[in-house]
């Protein structure tokens, strides 16, 4: 369902603004930091500018829409590790991958080899290829409140702020994937790849002593992907645990399994870098600000099983963006659909596993 176009009153014959162009490295943004927004006019506003809202507000703006942006750190290059399968990336460039698998393996009792292309994106490249340069951007964060007051800015108000906007909930007893992940060099890391072009999950148990896991123990999977630097991260991860499991208890088991597989364990305290990872499984979990539309894991992005919600948002972001131009406004950015009740099944399987 739809409502009546909220953008059809746009005035004609306004500026038209520049296209991505994914040759051109990404350009500073211009930021209004001059007081309160009491004069702007937009037809679209976007709260976040993580995967979801950077790609809705590039996608408004390239279709000639008026779009306010409103990000703590506009110019900021995400620093989490995004995969997605290649041919989930919507549109975006060749230019956005960092590093690829042909054939990534899940491994458990037995080999899985998966026969569909990985890839781990280019963050900085990523957001060059969605340029926010026709888009008036302001450096704030706003709370639930701020977000309402939108409304009197812009005829559509967008929350793409992420699954916690106000910051990790102390003790949260949601459902989350947590990880810990080291990134190593390439020399160093081939043993725990045991010959793999890459592990998608690797949920053998030689992180317990002896490989026998303590009864009740919550299944943890190796993620390890070669990043085509020289480099590859390692990442212990429990899939899905309510609540989710410490982020301590993940490194030593990292530990213990680079030691079963000939890694020096040593390299889990002295990496190269390291990746810390807390995905709430059901976003937000919360209904949307009143009069906005909740995008990515703001509202129903994220995948309730994998956790996956990056292709969902660059699919999501393009596909909304053209809606909105077209002045079809959904009531929802992500409606409820049969196929999640199966995967609301699903993770509470999943947090049922020992």
């Amino acid at each position: 369902m739809v409502q009546p176009s909220l953008l059809s009153s746009r005035p004609p014959g306004r500026r038209a603004c520049r296209g991505a162009d994914p040759a051109r490295a990404a350009e500073p943004v211009e930021v209004r930091e001059d007081g309160p927004m009491t004069t702007l006019a937009a037809d679209v506003a976007v709260v976040g500018l993580g995967p979801a809202g950077r790609t809705l507000a590039s996608r408004c703006a390239a279709l000639g829409l008026r779009v306010l942006a409103v990000d703590p750190r506009p110019d900021a290059v995400w620093t989490p590790t995004y995969g997605v399968w290649e041919d989930e990336l919507s549109g975006l460039p060749p230019t956005v991958v960092r590093a690829r698998s042909a054939s990534p393996q899940v491994r458990a009792t037995a080999v899985h080899p998966l026969p569909r292309t990985y890839v781990v994106l280019d963050n900085a490249a990523v957001q060059a290829a969605l340029p926010i340069d026709g888009v008036d951007v302001r450096r704030d964060r706003l709370d639930d409140a701020g977000v309402a007051a939108l409304a009197g800015q812009a005829r559509v108000v967008v929350d793409a702020r992420g699954a916690r906007p106000d910051g990790r909930v102390a003790h949260d007893p949601a459902p989350a994937q947590t990880a810990f992940g080291v990134v190593v060099p390439a020399d160093v890391a081939a043993p725990a790849l045991q010959g793999a072009e890459s592990l998608l999950m690797d949920w053998r148990t030689d992180w317990a002593p002896g490989e026998v896991p303590p009864e009740g123990a919550t299944p943890t999977f190796l993620y390890a992907f070669d990043l085509g630097d020289g480099t590859v991260l390692l990442e212990e991860t429990c899939l899905a645990a309510a609540p989710g499991m410490a982020v301590e208890e993940l490194q030593v088991r990292l530990r213990r399994r680079l030691a079963a597989r000939g890694v020096d364990p040593a390299v889990v305290d002295a990496p190269l870098a390291r990746e810390v990872v807390r995905i709430p499984m059901r976003g937000r979990g919360r209904p949307p600000v009143p009069g906005t539309l909740a995008l990515g894991v703001a509202g129903r992005g994220g995948h309730l099983v994998t956790g996956y919600s990056v292709a969902h948002a660059l699919l999501r972001g393009r596909s909304l963006a053209e809606d909105l131009a077209a002045g079809r406004v959904p009531d929802q950015v992500d409606p409820v659909r049969p196929v999640d009740g199966l995967r609301e099944a699903g993770l509470r399987a999943l947090l049922r596993l020992d």
